[in-house]
């Protein structure tokens, strides 16, 4: 029982530690989305006269969608977190790019919702990582980061799934013994009480013997004294 209680306490922890590895993730990408804005607000430097064209900078994927599914995902309203989960569906249904499948695998397996399945969303991120996307190096982190930690999540699940089934078991077990003593007690309450039963019965045939041994010797004549010489 101390382990499953154990157990419990982790998945506890371990749900705070999903929590705040989703504030982390947003923070993050919040910081990348503001330093992608800052960079591009800063624009190409003009080149010198005669000199060659600096490459275009490449365009940074666009993270704010999944803040904003990270967003809608926060405790507190079902109905937003529903709704949130739902258009992350609907999203990668109509265009099944790596962005949308990322982002409905991380709704998903986040925590904090009533229809969070890790085990989904692991296999929905490790799926999209072993073939071909589209992800840029930023989303594979992302990626990478959520994966890991649904993979503690369902790990840590299934061993408080075998927990349970092993403390269930135990209490069956005490239960079962709990009822063989019961019905070794109760036979032998029954053993003493016929015993003692046997005993009295015994008793009251002794009693009656030694009354009838009594009442006959007071019946009896008194012997007549011998006559006077």
């Amino acid at each position: 029982m101390k382990s499953f209680s154990a157990n419990l306490t982790s998945a506890t922890h371990l749900a705070a530690r999903a929590l705040a590895t989703r504030r982390v993730a947003v923070i993050a990408l919040a910081s990348m989305v503001a330093l992608v804005s800052g960079c591009a607000g800063l624009g190409p430097t003009k080149p010198a006269s005669g000199a060659a064209s600096a490459p275009a900078t490449p365009t940074a994927p666009d993270l704010s969608v999944y803040l904003a599914t990270f967003d809608q995902l926060a405790p507190g309203d079902p109905a937003r977190q529903a709704a949130a989960l739902d258009a992350a569906l609907a999203a990668v249904q109509g265009a099944p790019t790596g962005a949308n499948r990322l982002r409905y695998a991380l709704a998903l397996g986040s925590a904090g919702h009533a229809a969070s399945n890790p085990v989904e969303g692991r296999r929905l991120i490790a799926e999209l990582l072993a073939g071909q996307s589209d992800l840029e190096p930023e989303e594979l982190a992302l990626a990478n980061a959520f994966l890991r930690e649904f993979d503690a999540r369902v790990t840590l699940y299934a061993d408080i799934a075998r927990q349970r089934e092993d403390f269930d078991q135990q209490l069956k077990s005490a239960n079962a013994e709990d009822h063989r003593r019961a019905a070794a007690l109760s036979a032998e309450n029954q053993r003493l009480k016929k015993s003692l039963a046997e005993a009295e019965r015994k008793l009251s045939a002794v009693a009656e013997m030694e009354r009838s041994l009594i009442e006959n010797a007071a019946e009896q004549p008194a012997a007549e004294s011998p006559p006077p010489e």
